[in-house]
């Protein structure tokens, strides 16, 4: 099968790609910014255990194992972020799978950052994905959860649902010939 940002989708004349994202922390565990390099590592070893019973053809892979261009390629690939990528410490790992519309950074700014993504729009396929592997996650992991604040994250604006949705849309003259643009102003 063809990774997903070499197929078209749903409206990809104008729709490039679909993405849903969560932000997981798992429970007694202190989040990343106060766990401490041993505790970083258990993190790992624990979804690294946990990784061949979640199926989906996921792969573990350590970032201190990846040489820099490979991690420059994830994130023009919006795989993974720049500043996971530029990280120098010891820990630091993904799941990903052969497909790789299924990307887990593991130690990024939470303990678990979940991304499915799709080519074109495709939202509710998505969200559906992202729901049944959270599900199948949680039952192997517990999760850091609030019955009154839902789930918490380091940041304070992604507790709750800890659900971002996006796409990314292709703006045709939005760069490139900003004389056509100064023109076209002056005649609206």
């Amino acid at each position: 099968m063809l990774n997903w940002y070499l197929q078209n989708g749903k409206e990809s004349d104008v729709v490039v790609s679909s993405r849903i994202r969560l932000a997981r922390n798992l429970a007694n565990f202190p989040f990343i910014t106060k766990a401490n390099h041993a505790t970083k590592q258990k993190i790992e070893e624990t979804i690294k255990e946990i990784t061949p019973s979640l199926g989906y053809g996921l792969q573990f892979v350590k970032l201190k194992d990846m040489d820099d261009i490979t991690k420059m390629v994830l994130v023009e690939k919006h795989l993974i972020s720049p500043n996971f990528a530029l990280d120098k410490q010891e820990t630091g790992a993904m799941l990903i799978n052969e497909e790789e519309n299924i990307s887990i950074m593991i130690n990024e700014e939470d303990h678990l950052r979940i991304q499915v993504m799709n080519a074109g729009f495709d939202l509710e396929n998505l969200m559906n994905l992202a729901t049944e592997f959270d599900e199948t996650l949680g039952k192997a992991l517990p999760y850091a959860y609030h019955e009154k604040y839902g789930f918490l994250t380091a940041c304070p604006t992604n507790v709750g649902t800890a659900l971002r949705v996006s796409v990314m849309v292709h703006l045709p003259r939005t760069s490139g010939n900003w004389k056509y643009w100064k023109n076209f102003r002056s005649y609206s």
